[in-house]
This record gives structure tokens, C-alpha cells and sequence, in this order.
């Protein structure tokens, strides 16, 4: 690819903006009045322009452009010595994800306090439960890594549309992996399926639906009003405890985009409180959730053989 300082005209920019928000070349055609062969030629133009091959790699190339790259450090406050560094420092370098390390399945969807919960009322879990636990896992990790790529490429294989329609809180996650990524026209979309799913009683809630709506005034536009409801969202005691964590999360993000280290940094520091006071939680039910002791095993044969390195390349080549 080319490098960043590319010139693009105006037109290129608006097909851009357009691909980021997921359009299609249909819709490319209606919103710029041309036929969608005369749009495939501008693309084709503008793909050789920017040095790329396809509509995804021109996608990444602007949003590389117009916000942090996906893992970019942030930034630093000041320079602070290992003894003074906090979570949120580390987070603001490394990302929430690496920083939080087990602790991450402690808060967000179906974490360990749900799981547990679960079992002390003697509720055996399906394999269907199972699968939703599994899947949100998935995007609640995507969303800490900032993988918002993660999202498109749901979107894209057919998946959110059972997803949507099995678990709203699975939207939720899906809408804002989507919103922090850029592809505004796609979480539009999903949003408005969401909406349309009252009748089987597996919507958004007005808060849900506050906080999305909020969070693309934040992403878009870095609307001061818009941050402060997300705030709001994220501090007050009766948040839903899954929406308080992701809107800690999505806050951290968008503070990591306007390259606001303190604030990232600030953020962060809520996550891990909220995760340490998760598994204070199960310990107070009696669950030791992270091992205590610990002791070098002793030496023995494994229980299933491991093929020797050379095997291995073998295997995969």
C-alpha cells in the first residue's frame, strides 16, 4: 500500500466515507447519481490511486487515516516510573485486552459471575446457552482488542442476522464493535432490526438505544453532549451491569482515538476496578476464581504425546 500522505479529490474521499460505512455498489450508485458501472470504474481509479486491491483494504486504508490505527499506542501523559504506573497507563500502551489478561472474563457478557451464579442455582447450561455464552464472548474480546474489523467480517458473513435476532445483548456488542469501526451505515442497519424485533420481545432497551446513538456522536463528531452521556451511562449505579462495562470500554476507545491519554488512562481504571470488584464477588460466594497456590509440577510423561517440531511444519505444510 501507499503510504498515508496520498492526495485523494474530493470524489475519492466521499467513495471512502462511503465504503467505510459498509455501502454497496448500489448504493454507491444512488447516492452519486451515476450508473453502477460507471462507480465500479471510479473505484477500480481509486483503488489504483491509494495502492490497494479491493473495497476492504481501501476501507482500512481511510479509516488508517482519520483515526488511530487498530493497536496504535497512545500517547503517554508523562513519563511515570514502574512503581507509579497504573492499570490504565498500561492499558493506554498496550490496549484493554493485553492489560487485563484473565481478568477480562470476569465483567462484560456472560462472565464468570453469571456463570457461577448459574451453577450455585443448580441450572445446568445447554449447549444453545453455551453457544450465545461463547459467541458473546467472542465480541466482548474483539471489543476490548479494539478488533472492530470483527464486526464487519460478522456482518458480512450472514451471521448477524441470526444473531440479532437470538440475543439483543449480542447486538448491542455487534452495533458498537461496528460504530467504533467506522461502518456507521452497517450498524445503522442492525440497530433498526434490533427496533423491529419488539414484537418477539428481543429489542434494545431505551438505554441501549441511548447509548448507541450516543456513541456515534462521540465516535463521529467527538460531541462533547454525547461523551458526557456516555459518561453518565458508565458511572450510574443503576446502569444494567453489562451496559456500564461496555460503555467503560467504548469510552476508552473513543478517548484512545482523540489520543486523550489521561482520560484513556482514567477509564481504564474504572474497567479494573469493576473487574476486581467481580471477582472480590465470587470469593464472597465462596469461589476462589484464580489459583492461590502454586508449585513447579513435578516431571512426568504427558498425558497426550507432542509431535516433535518437525512433524508439526510437516502437518501444516
Amino acid at each position: 500500500m501507499m503510504k498515508g500522505a496520498t492526495v485523494v479529490d474530493a470524489k475519492g474521499q466521499q467513495l471512502l466515507e462511503l465504503l467505510s460505512e459498509g455501502a454497496s455498489t448500489a448504493v454507491l450508485a444512488k447516492k452519486l447519481g451515476y450508473s453502477p458501472g460507471t462507480v465500479r470504474v471510479y473505484l477500480h481509479n481509486l483503488y489504483r490511486a491509494i495502492g490497494v486491491r479491493n473495497r476492504t483494504e481501501a476501507v482500512l486504508w481511510h479509516l488508517n487515516r482519520v483515526r488511530p490505527a487498530q493497536g496504535m499506542p497512545v500517547p503517554q501523559r508523562s513519563r511515570v516510573s514502574l512503581a507509579d504506573e497504573t492499570f490504565g497507563d498500561v492499558a493506554a500502551r498496550e490496549g484493554l485486552l493485553a492489560a487485563l489478561g484473565v481478568m477480562e472474563s470476569f465483567i462484560g457478557p456472560y462472565g464468570r459471575v453469571w456463570e457461577i451464579g448459574m451453577r450455585l442455582k443448580g441450572e445446568a447450561l445447554d449447549e444453545r446457552t453455551l453457544a450465545l455464552r461463547d459467541d458473546s464472548r467472542l465480541l466482548w474480546r474483539a471489543l476490548l482488542q479494539a478488533n472492530f474489523g470483527y464486526g464487519k467480517a460478522l456482518y458480512d458473513e450472514g451471521a448477524a442476522d441470526s444473531m440479532l435476532g437470538d440475543s439483543p445483548s449480542d447486538g448491542l456488542l455487534l452495533a458498537t464493535l461496528l460504530l467504533l469501526g467506522g461502518y456507521s451505515h452497517v450498524a445503522d442497519g442492525c440497530i433498526a432490526k434490533l427496533n423491529r424485533a419488539r414484537k418477539t420481545g428481543r429489542t434494545l432497551s431505551a438505554r441501549e438505544t441511548n447509548f448507541l446513538r450516543a456513541l456515534k456522536g462521540a465516535a463521529y463528531e467527538a460531541d462533547l453532549e454525547a461523551i458526557g452521556v456516555l459518561t453518565q451511562l458508565a458511572a450510574d449505579k443503576s446502569t444494567p451491569t453489562v451496559l456500564k462495562h461496555v460503555a467503560v470500554v467504548a469510552l476508552f476507545q473513543v478517548y484512545r482515538f482523540q489520543r486523550d491519554a489521561a482520560r484513556a488512562a482514567d477509564t481504564a481504571n474504572v474497567l479494573w476496578a469493576q473487574a476486581e470488584g467481580a471477582r472480590q464477588q465470587l470469593e464472597a460466594m465462596g469461589v476462589r476464581p484464580l489459583a492461590r497456590e502454586a508449585a513447579i509440577p513435578k516431571p512426568g510423561r504427558p498425558a497426550t504425546r507432542v509431535a516433535p517440531a518437525r512433524e508439526k511444519v510437516a502437518a501444516g505444510s
